[in-house]
């Protein structure tokens, strides 16, 4: 949806019965008038200003105010009018799903509008209609052709000042981290999060400026800190309060934040403004805009603020929702309709805080399906990250509490991939995502087999293993040329049942084998030297040997001109190792068959130097 008129955009004044147009899809184009004028606009926003007007004024304008915003945004039509496809009808047709309405207001005065107060015809907040309606704003125009990518691994800066009061920090701090648990490693968490405490805002140009230069940007930034007007004259706009060397509180403008900002704009895909009023836009004939308009100009492509002040409450649900919903790979509207709609169900404690929410977003074309592959890897970064902490854990004797929270997080990645499994559209992905799961099952088990030696620990290893085989053989038979997730099957069958399925190894082999075939491959050369140790159940013959596959694949990593992103050695030897810790027959693995243990110890040792 965006709305025109002529003349300057960049300052305006509402006079009610002004003319804009509306353009909703491909509708036809209608006429709006402004429901209200500049004084009166304002009188009603400052009823919505917590602690400056009474209860009773401020349920007024809740009142007030979305009647308002319905009547511009949809408009009243003569019952002729009606019967002609708009905006309500359009959102009708996919009612079922979350819908984004797509807001570009580019004049002035209309970008001050509170258009998340709209209401649906039976009078609820339009928001909640259907299956949800996310409504987003943006800026025709101004937005920077270079967008980051959006990231696998998040690193995230969250910088709180208490300049003009207590903040709740702790609050903040504790839902980050519970969001990023996942990717936290188990030593240097500075490398997934940074907090910046009291800050001041030269400090925050050096965190940024330090990151860019080291190549480590981060990916989001949280910002906690009080809105303030800005301290200049002829400007009623509102900065945000960081800390002062020595007069105690500086008063940030929007520009200034932005150009603090500048240095994370390759690699920033979200920004979070946990502070009053920092989307006010109501200062309309000021040609400079909010904290999280100009953000969002200077090329951010997610800014989330609040339009009028925020409840304690309310910046706590907020960032514990959003980020939740957020790093788990939800895509970045729903996270943000899922935050607004629980700030309000949860309004006797929130106020009005789920209207005062305003989300600028500019995705890059195709998000949708970028993100599925996206979050498939991230996921997959998620669980080589608990891996490696269960790891450290052991060897540092850590007690069984913390290997019961690394068994936990484990669970509820599971849980998370099966929905998104359920989510997730078919092809490459789909495959993708089964093989994760079985990936995700895989770990629970080795982790429950080591550390969890009791008969339940035992038994939900032997469960999860199950489902580990049974998830990678479905990843295997939708896609027979992905021999990775064949020859995870084959290896997890033959462990629990001794037995190796003739055909599957073939089609597993023949796959890799046609993989091998490109110069530069090396993947592939793992997995045939695993097929060549499960042939010893078979005996169907290889091209070469276990080894000659592993010397095969160190010539080809040797040659190449640039080391690899992943390391395929210290996979494969991980690999390997599981049949000497985990997967022995004197452990109940591998019955009736030929012990494989001392084999691959062997060829482990082949490339561990390379590890």
């Amino acid at each position: 949806m965006e709305f025109a008129r002529f003349e300057n955009l960049e300052e305006g004044f509402l006079r009610a019965g002004d003319r804009y147009l509306q353009m909703v899809a491909n509708l036809c184009v209608r006429t709006r008038h402004a429901p209200i004028g500049q004084r009166d606009f304002y009188a009603l926003m400052r009823k919505l200003r917590y602690g400056t007007a009474s209860e009773q004024e401020r349920q007024e304008a809740l009142t007030k105010l979305p009647e308002l915003i319905t009547k511009f945004f949809l408009g009243l039509e003569s019952e002729e009018e009606n019967q002609k496809p708009s905006l309500l009808s359009i959102l009708a047709e996919g009612s079922t799903d979350l819908q984004q309405l797509d807001l570009v207001a580019n004049a002035a005065e209309l970008s001050a509008l509170p258009f998340e107060a709209a209401l649906a015809k039976d009078g609820t907040p339009l928001f909640l209609s259907g299956g949800g309606v996310v409504l987003t704003r943006r800026v025709r125009g101004r937005f920077t052709e270079q967008r980051p990518s959006w990231p696998t691994r998040p690193r995230v800066l969250f910088a709180w000042s208490a300049a003009g009061g207590k903040v709740p920090q702790d609050e903040h701090r504790k839902a980050l981290l519970a969001a990023l648990e996942p990717w936290l490693p188990a030593a240097n968490r500075a490398s997934v999060f940074v907090e910046l405490g009291n800050a001041r805002l030269r400090d925050l140009e050096a965190v940024i400026q330090d990151a860019s230069e080291a190549g480590k940007g981060f990916s989001h930034v949280h910002l906690l800190a009080h809105g303030h007007p800005v301290r200049e004259a002829n400007d009623d706009r509102f900065g945000v309060a960081f800390t002062h060397p020595v007069e105690g509180m500086d008063i940030v403008a929007p520009e200034q934040l932005a150009k603090a900002l500048a240095g994370i704009r390759a690699s920033a895909v979200v920004v979070t403004l946990a502070a009053c009023d920092a989307g006010n836009q109501t200062d309309t004939i000021t040609p400079e805009k909010s904290v999280a308009h100009e953000l969002h100009v200077s090329g951010l492509p997610v800014v989330v603020a609040s339009q009028l002040p925020l409840t304690i409450s309310g910046s706590n649900i907020l960032v514990r929702r959003f980020y939740h919903d957020l790093l788990e790979g939800c895509d970045v509207r729903s996270a943000l309709h899922r935050a607004r709609v629980e700030l309000y169900e949860r309004r006797e404690e929130a106020g009005h805080d789920w209207l005062s929410v305003v989300g600028y977003v500019e995705l890059r074309e195709g998000y949708a399906d970028f993100l599925q592959e996206i979050r498939l890897k991230s996921q997959l970064a998620s669980l080589e990250n608990l891996r490696d902490r269960a790891e450290m854990a052991a060897k540092e004797g850590a007690d069984s509490e913390v290997l019961a929270a690394i068994r936990t997080a484990l669970k509820r990645r599971i849980e998370r991939l099966e929905n998104l499994l359920s989510e997730t559209r078919g092809g490459a992905a789909l495959d993708e995502n089964r093989g994760l799961l079985g990936s995700a099952e895989k770990r629970l088990a080795e982790l429950c087999f080591h550390h969890f030696k009791d008969e339940a620990g035992q038994r939900e290893s032997q469960e999860a293993l199950q489902r580990a085989r049974d998830s990678y053989r479905l990843a295997f038979e939708a896609n027979p040329s992905h021999h990775w997730s064949g020859v995870q099957y084959l290896a997890l069958h033959a462990a629990l049942t001794g037995e190796v399925n003739p055909e599957h190894w073939k089609t597993a082999y023949r796959a890799a084998e046609v993989d091998r075939q490109r110069p530069n491959e090396f993947w592939a050369q793992g997995s045939l030297a695993e097929l060549a140790l499960l042939d010893r159940i078979l005996g169907q013959g290889t091209d070469l040997s276990a080894t000659g596959y592993l010397v095969e694949m160190k010539d080809r990593v040797a040659a190449l001109k640039e080391a690899p992103s992943h390391n395929p050695f210290g996979s494969t030897a991980l690999q390997l190792q599981r049949y000497l810790d985990w997967w022995r027959q004197d452990l109940g693995f591998f019955p009736g068959t030929p012990d494989l243990a001392s084999a691959a110890g062997d060829l482990g040792k082949l490339i561990q130097p390379m590890d």
